[in-house]
């Protein structure tokens, strides 16, 4: 018998952007990507959703060495 489970996916995502902010590039890529997985013989996809909770930004020494 199966049972529904919710299962929490960490994904690293490389991107060349025309956008000059952080917060440009999350919001298109959270309006317009599509995150795609398949059915298996054992597990069906029901609903998946991109969720952006945290961006990295660098720190300010790193910003003053050259």
């Amino acid at each position: 018998m199966m049972k529904y489970e919710t299962i929490y996916m960490m994904v690293r995502v490389v991107v060349h952007a025309d956008h000059t902010s952080i917060a440009e590039i999350v919001g298109e890529v959270e309006n317009y990507s599509k995150l795609s997985l398949t059915d298996t013989a054992n597990v069906n996809i029901l609903e998946t959703e991109i969720l952006v909770s945290r961006v990295r930004k660098p720190k300010a020494k790193n910003l003053l060495t050259l």
